[in-house]
């Protein structure tokens, strides 16, 4: 299609599907223990942690040898700067929430540095691809991870009386949409 560009289904050795299930896991990870975390820190200091996503993907990839300019290196401070006065306010954490957060910003930057390798390295898949890959193996994590948080037992519980599209059709279309806007963030960027 002209708005994703020419999209070729690879396949995939078992080398590189031992990858993409990798990759699914830290991704399906970043979701639950991100989520969690909320629970625990308020979402200004979640918002000011993550802004130190890009540092620690530079970070990793210096530590992996890669040659990262220093006007790239420079260029995260005043995003991080600017997330954390622009989230001034509320930074109410607990000690989990904390460590959560850091798990969760620290998983964030894996799945920078190991999605740049599956586009750049040896696979050179199309971001499309990548996706197309990794989502079926995600989704069932999260499934199984929501089943054993109690979320799934939460809807069933619910679902009759407050999320059934027979009752109320604003949380399904609250969850298409959301999942519209995932898939265009995952896209925008993995093609960064």
């Amino acid at each position: 299609s002209r708005l994703l560009g020419n999209v070729t289904r690879q396949a995939l050795d078992a080398q590189g599907q031992k990858l993409i299930l990798a990759f699914s896991v830290i991704f399906s990870l970043n979701i639950s223990i991100g989520n969690v975390s909320l629970q625990y820190v308020s979402v200004n200091f979640n918002q000011v942690m993550r802004s130190l996503v890009p540092a620690l993907t530079i970070a990793m990839g210096l530590c992996m040898g890669k040659v990262i300019s220093q006007r790239r290196q420079l260029a995260v401070v005043p995003v991080i700067v600017g997330v954390a006065m622009a989230c001034f306010g509320d930074m109410s954490y607990t000690a989990l929430g904390f460590f959560y957060t850091v798990c969760c910003i620290l998983l964030a930057a894996l799945k920078v540095v190991v999605s740049g390798e599956m586009l750049t390295g040896s696979l050179k898949l199309h971001p499309v691809d990548l996706l197309s890959h990794m989502a079926p193996l995600a989704l069932i994590q999260c499934v199984i991870i929501a089943f054993f948080t109690g979320e799934i037992q939460s809807i069933a519980s619910r679902w009759d009386t407050e999320l059934s599209p027979s009752v109320n059709v604003r949380p399904m279309f609250v969850v298409w949409l959301s999942g519209i806007f995932s898939f265009s963030l995952n896209i925008c960027s993995l093609q960064a």
